[in-house]
């Protein structure tokens, strides 16, 4: 005698089965080798698998939306603090330090501050130490300001999401800012050395 259970049939009794005819051991054979699947569920059947239950995705936790909204916020600073060095190569941005450090020297002591890297590159080049000089000045008092303005938004969205609220975020640079930057850019290349100590 035959024997089905969910999913299951047998020539030998089955845990929790039901017996079942030679046809219906037939017919459950047969479509199991088309993929039905057989069902002693309200008596003996063979048809389709039915649609799984829908997975229930829990409500997150007001913790653990506030942790999803500071992580989009800080990818967001990430993403725009990339985009204002995009242009330049690792081994460049490598540089910076040393840059800044002997032009900052140059700014201290025109007359006598060393700035072996600058002479270098400046020659490399073809253009004047001193243009290139102010050229890398201006270059990081410009991004010292758009990196103030950015870890500023960055700081302020930060507050707003641990206090509950949900910001848009924009990392947008303004216009504003871009014409502050470029009026610092005619300020320092137009200013004497011996006068830039007053701006730094």
């Amino acid at each position: 005698m035959p024997y089905a259970a969910e999913e299951r049939i047998s020539r030998a009794p089955i845990e929790g089965g039901i017996e079942i005819t030679e046809q219906q051991y037939s017919e459950a054979l047969a479509g199991m080798l088309e993929g039905l699947v057989v069902s002693i569920e309200g008596g003996f059947s063979v048809g389709p698998a039915p649609d799984p239950e829908p997975e229930v995705v829990p409500e997150p936790t007001p913790d653990q939306v506030r942790a999803i909204r500071l992580t989009r916020n800080n990818g967001s600073y990430d993403e725009a603090t990339r985009a204002i060095t995009a242009d330049y190569p690792q081994l460049e941005k490598d540089t910076w330090p040393t840059q800044d450090k002997e032009s900052k020297a140059w700014v201290a002591d025109p007359e006598n501050a060393l700035t072996p890297w600058i002479d270098r590159a400046a020659a490399t080049r073809g253009i004047d130490r001193v243009e290139y000089l102010l050229r890398t000045l201006t270059k990081a008092q410009q991004f010292e300001t758009v990196s103030s303005y950015l870890t500023g938004m960055r700081q302020k969205y930060e507050d707003q999401i641990k206090a509950g609220g949900n910001p848009e975020l924009d990392y947008t640079i303004p216009l504003s800012l871009y014409a502050e930057m470029q009026a610092q850019a005619v300020l320092i290349m137009s200013t004497p050395p011996a006068q830039l100590q007053e701006l730094f």
